[in-house]
């Protein structure tokens, strides 16, 4: 099974096809855990600054997501919300 590797930024883009990458090669597992009992979800916490309000999924990215058990979980908070700031 690949591993994650503990430097890749997971933000963006280039971080979520980093990330699909590693996770479609071992979907079938994936499955497997489900079906003997594991639950699965995929949490995404989306914070915005004051000027952009969107995220976006695009069509290929939640396809690639539809082939992996479990569902997104969205956690989206705005500028006070955040707790790095």
């Amino acid at each position: 099974m690949p591993s994650i590797q503990s430097w890749l930024p997971l933000t963006g883009v280039t971080g979520t096809a980093a990330l699909m990458g590693d996770l479609e090669p071992v979907a079938a597992r994936l499955w497997d855990l489900v079906h003997a009992g594991y639950t699965a979800n995929w949490f995404c916490y989306i914070a915005s600054d004051t000027t952009e309000h969107a995220a976006e999924l695009d069509r290929p990215a939640l396809q690639r997501l539809l082939a992996l058990p479990g569902d997104l979980w969205l956690d989206v908070c705005g500028e006070t919300g955040r707790e790095d700031r």
